[in-house]
């Protein structure tokens, strides 16, 4: 089975080459690694030419999501993996893969775990948080609105964007949430495994791991308005409703909490005053959800403490 790798990137001279290298390390014969660039500056360019196989488009992008449906448009794989390009494939990632896709009949996607992990200035690293529970990670509906989407440790074949369509560029900083929600709802079969297929890197430039960024904050106005095009169609049952009810508290807690970071008080009281009119539960998703916050924290810092401090 021939893989499609799509690595997307804007001047990512750092990274870009320990994303490559994780792919070549896979040891696996048939892989087609496409990076598509917005148009990088800095050395990106350079980096990604000197390796002979990969396959490389550099011009003006609409962002992320763009360049992905730019990347499907040229995959000539059965399978589809969407590597960006600061993060890591793990060892072994598409050996297994090819086996779950050969052995499971009808599986359409593979639904793998990953993990965070970030780097020290020492070099050291610490793994933050990992998602390896397959109940947690299968595609459901519960699980890809209220839980990690993970588009990235998922690998899937590429008859499933034939069926689905590409990414939905309405949605800046979650269309993949809203293209998994579409798969969700089309019941397309995956395979659930505990192996952790894929690896994020924690850093100053990350787009949504850096509590109090506007791309955090635009995250969940698509949110909002995901749910809102969902609760406006016929189909949904009174459980995903449910469950939307839940998600959009969240995606306001989240966003005042962003805003109280920011030191925004007043942005935060009109984003919060409105949904709380219609759903006194909001005040307790807020408190649940900082105390989350602040418990992941204080684990980030003990964590870089020990690190630091290792013998």
């Amino acid at each position: 089975m021939r893989f499609t790798v799509i690595t997307t990137c804007l001047n990512r001279e750092k990274f870009i080459a320990e994303a490559v290298e994780s792919v070549v390390a896979q040891g696996y014969d048939d892989v087609e690694h496409w990076i598509i660039d917005g148009g990088s500056t800095d050395k990106t360019l350079d980096i990604v030419r000197s390796y002979s196989h990969l396959r490389v488009v550099s011009q003006p992008d609409r962002g992320v999501y763009d360049a992905f449906n730019k990347g499907l448009d040229r995959a000539t794989g059965g399978a589809v993996i969407f590597l960006n390009s600061d993060d890591l494939l793990t060892p072994g990632t598409l050996a297994m893969a090819q086996q779950i896709f050969q052995n499971a009949v009808g599986t359409q996607i593979i639904s793998g775990g990953c993990e965070i992990f970030r780097r020290t200035d020492t070099g050291a690293e610490i793994k933050m948080h990992r998602y390896d529970d397959p109940k947690q990670n299968q595609l459901n509906f519960r699980n890809v609105t209220l839980g990690f989407p993970n588009i990235n440790a998922r690998i899937f074949r590429r008859s499933v964007f034939d069926r689905l369509g590409r990414f939905n560029l309405a949605y800046p900083m979650a269309s993949d949430r809203e293209l998994l929600l579409r798969a969700a709802l089309a019941n397309i079969p995956d395979a659930p495994v505990a192996n952790i297929l894929y690896r994020y890197r924690w850093h100053e430039g990350s787009l949504t791991m850096n509590a109090g960024n506007s791309s955090l904050s635009q995250a969940q106005q698509d949110g909002l308005n995901i749910i809102a095009g969902l609760l406006a169609g016929p189909k949904i049952t009174d459980e995903q409703r449910r469950i939307l009810g839940q998600w959009r508290r969240e995606c306001v807690a989240t966003d005042v909490m962003i805003q109280v970071l920011n030191r925004r008080l007043n942005q935060a009281g009109r984003i919060f005053w409105p949904l709380f009119r219609q759903d006194g539960l909001l005040p307790i998703t807020v408190f649940r959800l900082g105390l989350l916050a602040v418990g992941r924290r204080i684990r980030t810092h003990y964590r870089l403490y020990q690190a630091e401090h290792a013998a």
